[in-house]
């Protein structure tokens, strides 16, 4: 079995991973374990129990108005129509040594109620349904709003530490600051070897002919402008504003 993929994680194991926030962004995430497949881990993201009040109603309670109701005498567009508020926290939880790097806290948060599965929380939105019928308070999920209360990550990237996870995030950043000190010529260098590399991959050829592949891109004349790419098991080529893409004939 290749390694970082045995059974390691069970479920309830408070683990970190390197997530990519995009736009070259990293940072670390956290969770719970829900259950370890062969190839991957499923996560149940984690986050503060629920405490929003709707009018003194809590929001777990509260459901969305059927019956219209009359607008209030001097209504306008910035007339509250609804209160969020929250409910106190106990005396235990605001004494509580909360860390997100310390797995054991996150845990012993979960087993008091303190956190729960992100599942369990209302992610839309409350908000007042005005028509000529009058109003009502709702509960609605915007279609283009999506909230992500779990994911499945390969199990040798995911960790049992925030260091573990921590190290990979600074090693993704290096990474972007490394690839900006190389010249044009270097980058595309890389980039063909990759290409060269996935080519080797795929087709099990020798190394030699990955050498004569490479030899024969680097003798361009712009090998800084060359694009490379598989396609049906040959390697093509072509400079980046062409739109001709060409085999290579050894």
């Amino acid at each position: 079995m290749q390694k970082g993929f045995e059974k390691r994680f069970n479920k309830g194991d408070i683990v970190y991973w390197c997530h990519h926030d995009g736009h070259g962004k990293y940072s670390v995430h956290w969770g719970m374990v829900n259950e370890q497949f062969s190839d991957a881990v499923m996560i149940d993201y984690l986050e503060p129990r629920e405490r929003r009040l709707i009018d003194g109603v809590p929001i777990d309670q509260f459901e969305s108005e059927k019956r219209f109701r009359k607008l209030p005498k001097g209504w306008s567009y910035d007339t509250k129509l609804f209160e969020i508020t929250y409910s106190d926290y106990t005396e235990e939880e605001k004494n509580f040594r909360f860390s997100y790097d310390n797995p054991k806290k996150i845990k012993e948060a979960y087993d008091k109620g303190w956190l729960v599965k992100s599942e369990n929380i209302f992610h839309g939105q409350i908000e007042a349904d005005i028509t000529k019928d009058g109003f009502r308070i709702r509960k609605t999920y915007p279609m283009w709003k999506h909230h992500t209360n779990y994911v499945s990550i390969r199990p040798d990237r995911v960790y049992f530490t925030w260091d573990e996870a921590k190290k990979i995030v600074d090693e993704s950043i290096a990474e972007f600051m490394r690839q900006t000190e190389l010249s044009d010529y270097e980058w595309s260098v890389e980039m063909i070897d990759e290409t060269l590399a996935h080519y080797k991959n795929v087709t099990g050829v020798s190394d030699e002919e990955v050498k004569q592949y490479r030899d024969w891109l680097l003798a361009m004349k712009k090998v800084e402008d060359i694009e490379t790419r598989l396609c049906g098991g040959e390697i093509q080529w072509r400079y980046w504003n062409n739109k001709r893409w060409k085999n290579i004939e050894l």
